[in-house]
């Protein structure tokens, strides 16, 4: 029984991104402001990404993959109904991106802020979609917020622990329903948003990725890069601004960072 589950754990695939690259764009499609998943709509969105892609066909030997990194729970300035100071993205927005994604040959990304809530908790009614094949997960720690503290007041903090149970979860659902492997992303750009990131542990079967979201002139971007990359995950990742942003960095640049990009996310 033991070298049986052995033989089948060795036969897990191991890593999306060992292989692939992905250019992702963020956002919402309800709104303009999040990003530019609300800017564009239908073909215009679809051709638009594919366009962003492009930049990267003669810089990486890999695969590149497209995807929507769409925000699915949502930190608000008032608690709600629930006092929780989020608002869940509803299953049907949620399916019509997914088949949007799909059509397209993308990827669908998750992406959850807490608010008031836990992750466990939203990431718990993310299930259905998570167990499917092409749709990964994000954490935004910037919009996790102690009882009480209204998102956006400051910047919030998430402890290793809940991205640790976000992984369990993931390596969980892959195994229940023979999934490919998935991407975690953790976004950063302060040291206090994961102050103990060196307990996230690793994973056989989740692409842990940090991706470092702060905006600004190139010079800065460069340097919250530096800073958050010191204490790095299994991969890298990177958040592109196209309103916040002064200079955005080209393609050439992204893949020119250390340690190397495997996600650029661009909002």
């Amino acid at each position: 029984l033991l070298a049986a589950a052995g033989a089948a754990r060795e036969a897990e695939p191991s890593s999306f991104l060992k292989d692939h690259f992905v250019v992702a764009w963020y956002g919402n499609p309800r709104s303009t402001r999040m990003g530019i998943l609300g800017v564009k709509t239908g073909a215009d969105r679809a051709d638009g990404l594919r366009k962003q892609a492009a930049g990267y066909a003669t810089l990486t030997s890999k695969q590149i993959v497209m995807a929507y990194h769409l925000i699915v729970t949502i930190a608000q300035p008032l608690p709600g109904k629930s006092g929780d100071y989020r608002r869940r993205e509803t299953p049907d927005t949620i399916q019509a991106m997914l088949d949007e994604a799909r059509a397209n040959g993308f990827r669908l990304i998750l992406d959850v802020q807490a608010g008031g809530s836990t992750v466990a908790e939203e990431v718990q009614v993310l299930e259905p979609f998570l167990s499917q094949p092409d749709v990964d997960l994000a954490l935004d720690p910037e919009f996790t917020m102690p009882d009480g503290v209204v998102p956006g007041k400051r910047i919030g903090t998430m402890r290793a622990a809940e991205v640790n149970g976000a992984l369990d979860f993931l390596e969980r659902t892959i195994r229940a329903h023979k999934l490919p492997p998935k991407m975690l992303i953790v976004h950063q750009f302060t040291e206090n948003m994961l102050p103990d990131k060196g307990n996230i542990r690793k994973s056989s079967i989740v692409d842990l990725v940090l991706d470092m979201d702060g905006f600004g002139d190139q010079p800065l971007k460069r340097s919250t890069w530096r800073f958050a990359m010191k204490q790095p995950l299994a991969f890298a990742a990177i958040k592109l601004f196209y309103q916040e942003d002064t200079n955005v960095m080209t393609p050439a640049q992204v893949m020119a960072l250390t340690p190397p990009v495997s996600v650029v996310i661009y909002q």
